[in-house]
């Protein structure tokens, strides 16, 4: 495994994890991590609707859990395995031969493999190599995405309060990491502006961009928002959002793509799972046979749901899709009822 980075440790953010996702890590011996969600409770204003999430028969539910807790259990069970994981290794160039692949770092340092399989995200490298002549470009999203982490033993199912111009996301997400002393929730937010401003943007001053929108949450969220200021655990995690490029190939005789160095858009909320749903099916190619046909099926298939959720996703986020006006909150409301009554109460996500 190389990886970029010196170590998978830093400052972390939450993330949801589907029933699907879930199923992938339980396969591969990671279990007990993060809180189970099985509803979405959505608000306008101060009335909520409540939905059960959608899952298969048997299976596990949904998860809330920070990235580093899925970093360190998945670590553990790499040195299980008695894979190697070559740390600050930047991937500058690939040699391809007839019956193996050679991966070149910036500093020259090369590792010779079977495959070479791409999950470097979406300004990813490989892609570029795959698809010469095309770009890996992240492209801006037009907005900040944060999250405030905070210690609490309250039970949160998965929240989302739509609000004026903008949604605030909560929920339970357990421990931040395996040897964490407490449980904590979870808090996430988007802020619309320019790349520059989302580059440089200090803590302090996202602080303060969120209390000024703060005074007009409902009391529920404004005394949470003073709980996550007041304690001196709470983590807050920020960075500008980027979307990918739509690659024209996924795959050739050696290298292949998975998760957002794949996906037309960036990592939003569904991305982990849809990143280890790519590498199932990955890996159900390389202990089948490998046929071309087999190969392109991959790619149609994984991409087109990439492509849905992704293309969802960022509708949702665009500045000019936020609610701003209390009748636009009312209306938006009143659907979302209908649509619970039609579905009976359950969605997919």
């Amino acid at each position: 495994m190389l990886e970029a980075r010196e170590s998978f440790g830093g400052v972390t953010s939450g993330v949801r994890i589907s029933a699907k996702g879930v199923r992938v890590l339980e396969k591969i011996g990671i279990h007990n991590i993060g809180e189970n969600t099985e509803k979405l409770v959505m608000y306008f204003g101060t009335k909520h609707i409540k939905f059960d999430v959608k899952n298969e028969k048997d299976a596990s539910p949904a998860i809330l859990v920070t990235r580093l807790a899925v970093f360190e259990k998945l670590r553990e069970r790499i040195n299980e395995l008695g894979i190697n994981i070559i740390y600050k290794y930047k991937l500058d160039n690939v040699i391809e031969n007839a019956d193996n692949v050679v991966a070149v770092s910036s500093d020259g340092k090369k590792i010779q493999g079977k495959y070479l399989v791409g999950a470097d995200g979406v300004g990813s490298k490989v892609r570029s190599l795959l698809n010469a002549g095309g770009t890996s470009e992240k492209r801006y999203a037009g907005y900040l995405g944060l999250g405030f982490i905070y210690p609490s033993d309250e039970k949160i199912e998965m929240s989302l309060f739509n609000i004026l111009n903008g949604n605030i996301g909560l929920g339970s997400i357990g421990k931040i990491s395996p040897d964490d002393t407490c449980n904590n929730n979870f808090l996430w937010a988007h802020i619309h502006m320019s790349e520059a401003e989302a580059k440089a943007i200090s803590d302090k001053e996202v602080f303060e961009r969120i209390a000024e929108r703060a005074k007009g949450w409902t009391p529920h969220l404004r005394q949470v928002f003073q709980e996550i200021k007041a304690n001196p655990k709470t983590i807050l995690y920020h960075q500008p959002v980027y979307n990918g490029n739509l690659p024209s190939k996924w795959f050739n005789d050696r290298l292949f793509l998975i998760g957002d160095a794949a996906h037309p858009y960036g990592p939003g909320g569904q991305g982990i799972s849809l990143a280890m749903l790519d590498a199932e099916a990955l890996c159900s190619l390389f202990t089948n046979e490998l046929t071309e046909e087999k190969k392109i099926n991959f790619q149609i298939t994984r991409a087109a749901i990439a492509k849905e959720k992704g293309e969802s996703s960022e509708e949702r986020n665009k500045p000019e899709n936020q609610i701003t006006s209390n009748f636009g909150l009312w209306w938006k409301g009143v659907f979302m009822k209908g649509f619970h009554l039609f579905s009976g109460g359950k969605i997919e996500l």
